[in-house]
């Protein structure tokens, strides 16, 4: 864009230019000399006031518009109305429109700066809120332990004495659900770490094939029991340098979903891994009912559930995918996922093959 001086000067002097050479032409072609010195003169009188006039024009209009113009430049980046250049003209619409503008200016930067400290209260409170619920959730787990001490004990007849059918199933239905309870906290505890940044993370060596085979092999129990099947999908073996009990707790969770959402003796759950050159792809799919498009943008986020009705049959925190998240997002990598109703759903997640600077207990990268 051109600037509104240049074309001043431009329009300005190619009038001066025509005027000058029409009193030249005039003063070249006249009959008699006296009568062209004198268009000569007006004619050079006249451009040269034209020049004149247009640096007038620029100094009082077209400068200040330009400094207007800066400085507004300059607020729309730092939104400080302080940092402006003072403008000194006595043109009527100029002035009233540098002092709405410094008006403006001012409010707009208190406005911001109010903002700023309740951001910041809002951090506060909720940093606070986080560490409150870390607490309580810790609290809630000491109880847990003797609960579910004493709870086997009495499953084990031969230490407390025998219990009849009817006491015992009471006695199993109290340590599933102080199992489910245990996990919740254990869920809980994980995502109130990962949003103050305290999750701790180990760095080491992991063969990708040993780690697939030793998933495959904890899930077997429960892979019969449904009569689905889970099957290992690699390429070519390979070594990271990451934190294997955090690989481990994010194919853990994406297992446990794909189970709960394929059918018994039809069900397929393949896991793998893709070389990806800096980058470890690893992958969950299955042929299940799948994910719809809408919940796809949603399923990461905390306590999100795909099915919120009071009969829904999967139990379930709504932590998981959120934790998976946070995990492989400390661990320098990103996790999304793929899914069609109906046919089947793919999570990914993305591993470095290198060192990166995480929060760990020794320190190492």
């Amino acid at each position: 864009m051109i600037p509104i001086k240049h074309i001043l000067f431009l329009v300005s002097g190619v009038s001066s230019f025509i005027i000058f050479y029409m009193g030249l032409v005039n003063y070249i072609t006249a009959v008699e000399s006296s009568t062209g010195i004198i268009l000569l003169i007006f004619a050079t009188a006249v451009s040269a006031g034209t020049l004149l006039s247009t640096v007038y024009i620029s100094k009082s209009i077209t400068n200040p518009i330009e400094k207007l113009a800066q400085n507004m430049t300059e607020f729309s980046k730092t939104n400080k109305i302080t940092n402006k250049k003072p403008i000194n003209t006595n043109i009527k619409e100029i002035y009233e429109l540098n002092e709405n503008f410094e008006s403006m200016g001012q409010k707009v930067e208190k406005t911001l700066n109010v903002q700023k400290e309740y951001v910041m209260k809002l951090k506060e409170i909720d940093r606070k809120k986080v560490e409150f619920s870390s607490m309580i959730s810790h609290e809630l787990k000491t109880p847990l332990v003797p609960i579910l001490g004493y709870v086997q004990m009495l499953q084990k007849q031969e230490l407390m004495g025998e219990l009849n059918k009817k006491q015992l199933d009471a006695v199993d239905e109290i340590y599933l659900s102080a199992l489910k309870l245990q996990r919740l906290i254990g869920d809980i505890l994980t995502t109130q770490k990962l949003d103050l940044g305290k999750l701790e993370f180990n760095q080491d060596n992991i063969d990708v094939t040993e780690l697939l085979n030793s998933i495959i092999k904890d899930f077997s129990p429960i892979i019969s029991e449904k009569n689905i099947y889970l099957i290992k999908e690699i390429t070519q073996n390979e070594i990271i340098f990451s934190d294997k009990d955090r690989i481990n707790q994010v194919f853990s969770n994406l297992i446990k979903n794909a189970i709960d959402f394929v059918e018994s003796e039809k069900g397929q759950i393949i896991i793998g891994a893709k070389n990806n050159k800096e980058h470890i792809q690893f992958f969950v799919k299955d042929n299940g009912v799948g994910i719809s498009e809408i919940n796809q943008k949603e399923i990461f986020k905390k306590f999100y559930q795909i099915d919120t009705s009071a009969s829904r049959k999967r139990n379930g925190s709504g932590l998981g995918l959120a934790i998976c998240k946070g995990i492989i997002e400390g661990l320098g990598g990103k996790i999304w996922v793929e899914s069609k109703e109906n046919v089947g759903t793919t999570f990914y997640f993305d591993i470095p093959k290198q060192s990166i600077k995480v929060n760990n207990k020794n320190n190492s990268t």
